[in-house]
């Protein structure tokens, strides 16, 4: 019999990268989801007709969350839905999380969220290796947090409803490599690196009032310098470069690019859904490829 669970994506508005060093992150979860169907297997499988999955990865996976469960049964697992395993969109996390939550279905757990998200860690462990954990807690419980490793998160209030366009690089974004290039910029770097890293927070802290009073206009503004101080500690790379100026030039409020960097995705704030829809249209005209989604 077959049992099936979801995981939303998320986004990274403020602090990707910094997270790593105690600045808090705001991470504000999709529309769009990963959905899987499961169903006992002799061994474990995993099958998917969503472009850019890890097998290996994936397999590897379901392994761990099944071994933390102490479940002790193989499964062959189905991946489908909307969301799109480019980089940045925390969508290893949602499928990790919707393996968890089938499971739970499957065996009548009623698992908390809270052990939701927990299950779901150990499954981005075989993608990240040691994870910040944002990615799982967005895809487990949605909506808006400020989030700060090692001491958990905080749920925000969003006012408004915000419409985001979202454009991939075309490269995936090799998250490790990104965080050991902005680990020996602190090092090679340590005053310019303490000076970006006042300049987050103060992003952070005016991110989240801007948030909690739905001002697009200063998330957006907001978004714009996190976005420089990412390019200071190279992680922007040309496509990401060309990608933000699109956005820029087709009018958002902001524009950043998001997660890992060095690649990966974009997003770009619109005032509404029809000028996200215009957003996008430049940038498949642009030759990227992207979709509407909302928070």
């Amino acid at each position: 019999m077959t049992s099936q669970g979801s995981g939303n994506g998320k986004i990274i508005l403020f602090g990707e990268h910094f997270v790593n060093y105690g600045c808090p992150a705001l991470a504000v979860g999709l529309s769009n989801k990963a959905i899987v169907d499961i169903k006992p297997s002799p061994i474990i499988d995993f099958t998917t007709d969503i472009n850019g999955c890890n097998p290996d990865y994936s397999k590897k996976a379901i392994g761990y969350i099944l071994k933390a469960m102490r479940i002790n049964e193989n499964f062959a697992v189905h991946l489908k839905g909307d969301l799109p395993t480019v980089g940045g969109l925390g969508s290893s996390a949602a499928f990790s999380v919707a393996i968890v939550r089938a499971l739970d279905k499957k065996y009548d757990l009623k698992l908390t969220n809270e052990q939701v998200n927990d299950y779901a860690y150990e499954g981005e462990k075989s993608f990240h290796g040691e994870p910040s954990g944002v990615d799982n807690t967005m895809a487990t419980y949605g909506g808006a947090i400020k989030f700060i490793r090692g001491k958990g998160f905080t749920k925000l209030k969003i006012l408004k409803s915000m419409n985001f366009v979202v454009a991939s690089t075309g490269k995936s974004s090799p998250t490790s490599q990104m965080v050991a290039k902005v680990k020996e910029f602190k090092v090679n770097h340590p005053e310019k690196f303490k000076h970006i890293f006042s300049k987050i927070e103060q992003i952070i802290l005016q991110g989240e009032k801007a948030i909690a009073e739905g001002d697009l206009d200063k998330i957006g503004h907001l978004m714009n310098e996190n976005h420089k101080l990412l390019y200071e500690v190279g992680v922007s790379i040309l496509e990401n470069e060309k990608i933000v100026e699109i956005f820029k030039t087709a009018g958002a409020l902001g524009a950043k690019l998001t997660g890992g960097g060095g690649g990966g995705c974009c997003i770009a704030l619109a005032k509404d859904i029809n000028h996200a829809k215009e957003i996008l249209i430049k940038i498949k005209e642009n030759g990227f490829d992207g979709f509407v989604t909302t928070s």
